[in-house]
């Protein structure tokens, strides 16, 4: 191994060390509560040695950001490379973002104190301005993942298309978001709730697909119902016939008319 790459090498490792820092740090305290030199005291380095790598505290947060999601479209792509079939594929791609979820817990619950359009007026570096638009970028490029996998499952009809994928996506996104909050304190749900934590984030995963796989059902079983009463032939009778039986309800008249006496 050359001396340069030797070096490329150690840059590389070092760099992933502060990032690795930076996560706890901004796990335990926030974007807003975390410093510099926390996160270089947590990766045990000069604080001079951060500022080689980062052009500041909120460029190393967006970079985190962007890794950590970088991480999760390239599961999402490799799923997709699978060729599963529609409900597999939705279901395991749920399952891979619980995962990602569950893996840092804490800094996903700190981002939501982020205000982003904030964050960005105050941006004024190349490197912040640069790493914000890549957030951007792929929060964008994973979502529409997501809402590809939603749309293939309304194709495949496995899942009800009330809404649309889009509108279908964002919902479960969020109904998966707002689940994982509640978990935030395991303890704390129990003693609410009186249910095993453990598993509840999958178990509400699949009761919203179940709900949305009985409502394609449905819909699709009120489709075959209208379509076979639209196909189903009318009964006509033919000229011949309707005169054919009008002449006989003629002679039972007639007849009737004569058996009845003419009045005294």
């Amino acid at each position: 191994m050359s001396v340069q790459e030797r070096h490329r090498r150690e840059r590389h490792a070092r760099g992933q060390a502060i990032v690795a820092a930076a996560a706890l740090v901004f796990a335990r305290h926030g974007l807003e509560g975390a410093t510099i030199e926390m996160v270089a005291r947590e990766a045990e380095v000069a604080v001079g040695t951060i500022y080689l790598y980062f052009a500041s505290r909120d460029d190393l947060y967006l970079s985190l950001i962007a890794e950590r999601m970088d991480q999760l479209r390239a599961r999402y792509v490799e799923i997709f490379a699978r060729g599963l079939d529609p409900l597999d594929e939705l279901k395991t791609t749920a399952s891979v973002y619980l995962d990602y979820l569950r893996e840092s817990r804490e800094l996903f619950i700190s981002q939501h104190s982020v205000v982003y359009t904030q964050l960005q007026k105050r941006l004024k570096r190349a490197a912040e301005l640069r790493n914000f638009q890549r957030v951007m970028d792929l929060g964008h490029e994973v979502f529409g993942l997501w809402e590809s996998t939603v749309r293939r499952a309304f194709e495949g009809g496995v899942i009800a298309n009330s809404m649309g994928p889009k509108k279908t996506a964002a919902v479960i996104w969020a109904s998966m978001n707002g689940a994982f909050m509640l978990m935030g304190d395991d303890n704390f749900f129990r003693d609410v709730t009186g249910l095993n934590p453990e598993h509840f984030l999958d178990e509400a995963l699949e009761l919203h697909l179940a709900a949305s796989q009985l409502s394609a059902r449905r819909n699709g079983h009120d489709s075959n119902r209208r379509n076979s009463k639209i196909g189903k032939p009318v009964k006509t009778r033919s000229v011949s016939a309707v005169r054919t039986s009008r002449a006989r309800n003629n002679k039972i008249q007639d007849s009737q008319e004569v058996s009845v006496p003419s009045p005294a």
